[in-house]
């Protein structure tokens, strides 16, 4: 199938101009459609508008840069073709996305052969392990699932029945990351069900889960397949005090929207909120103001990672490549964000640190508990 390649170019002078500028490519592959759409949309949103404020601000270090933007339709095969295309036919000189684990374990061997820093919106760790040239914008599933995992244990369940996908293995990390934290604390897990992501009917899944009476439900996965666990849970008769857990995207619009009242009083990890810091409250505004919606996590997650590759083309010198754009990643400290507390910093492993919110949805919004 033929692409359509959307194409933004931006070319901008620094307040202070270096000695030599550079022609930088970044490009960008992640699904807006399909499977991963709910994460690709938002995502693109946030940085097209991060790309819109640095050019304002005059601050892509002087350099002329390109941005191609390309869905992959959430599919891994795709992703490799538009990477592989994107690093030998359009010579970028860095790629952001794709989007899910599974996408970005099967990418990242191929971003590392070609020598392209790759920056991926995936949640397993073991996407790093293709690598140098391999980073991630979520943090690990031991940092932003612990704190929800806790805040259950807090409200004291005798036990839990825990539902994830089985092949992403992005949700069976955060699965088995909040049964330890359940389990340590001495809360039986009342079933360990899993579930295919193309699954829809969960009727069977359902009874077993009122069934077991368990005092809280923990979901991991999709957004709209999380909601529609939930909702027919609730129609085959969920005691309505149960506590409602899940993954960060239950503060995806669309879990909102899927899910309505079924939803009401799940706990999930976030990244963003909008009232967190000045910057996220401006970042907010300002994305209200170009698409007419409040933004989600993943809109604060495609601003945070255009605004750290600007900061990595800033940092990587009079010489823009691959090879000191990896570097300028790598060296990222305390970099200002609109996501968690504030600042991004890579580890020595490449993993992100910014920290984790617990939230609970809430009369049809996000809120704290």
């Amino acid at each position: 199938m033929k692409h359509l390649r959307d194409l933004a170019t931006v070319s901008v002078l620094a307040m202070a101009t270096p000695a030599v500028a550079d022609d930088v490519t970044i490009g960008v592959v992640v699904s807006t459609t399909s499977t991963y759409a709910f994460v690709g949309q938002p995502l693109v949103n946030g940085m097209r508008l991060a790309a819109d404020e640095v050019t304002a601000a005059g601050e892509w270090g002087g350099n002329t840069v390109e941005i191609l933007y390309e869905d992959n339709r959430s599919d891994r095969q795709e992703a490799i073709a538009l990477i592989t295309r994107m690093a030998l036919s359009e010579e970028a000189d860095i790629v952001i996305g794709p989007i899910a684990s599974s996408e970005a374990m099967a990418t990242g061997p191929v971003a590392v052969d070609l020598q392209i820093p790759m920056f991926t919106t995936a949640t397993s760790p073991a996407v790093l392990d293709a690598g140098p040239y391999v980073f991630k914008s979520t943090e690990t599933a031991d940092a932003y699932m612990a704190p929800v995992a806790e805040h259950v244990v807090g409200l004291a369940p005798e036990d839990c029945f825990l539902v994830s996908i089985r092949d992403n293995e992005g949700y069976i990390l955060q699965r088995d990351v909040f049964r330890g934290i359940l389990e340590e604390a001495g809360v039986t897990v009342a079933a360990d069900e899993t579930v295919l992501s193309s699954d829809t009917d969960f009727t069977a899944l359902s009874t077993l889960i009122v069934n077991t009476d368990a005092d809280c439900l923990f979901v991991t996965a999709p957004p709209e397949q999380a909601a529609n666990i939930i909702i027919q849970a609730r129609q085959a008769g969920l005691n309505p005090d149960t506590i409602l857990a899940s993954d960060s995207g239950a503060g995806a619009q669309n879990f909102i929207d899927a899910g309505g009242s079924a939803v009401e009083g799940t706990f999930f990890p976030a990244s963003f909120v909008a009232d967190a810091s000045e910057s996220a409250m401006a970042f907010a505004k300002a994305y209200e103001a170009a698409y007419d919606d409040a933004p989600d996590i993943w809109a604060a997650t495609g601003h945070t990672m255009m605004q750290t590759v600007a900061n990595a083309i800033r940092n990587a010198g009079d010489d823009v490549n691959r090879e000191t754009l990896r570097e300028a990643m790598a060296a990222t400290t305390d970099f200002p964000v609109v996501m968690g507390q504030g600042t991004l910093s890579f580890d020595e492993n490449r993993i992100p640190s910014m920290g984790g919110i617990v939230m609970q949805i809430r009369d049809g919004g996000r809120v704290l508990p």
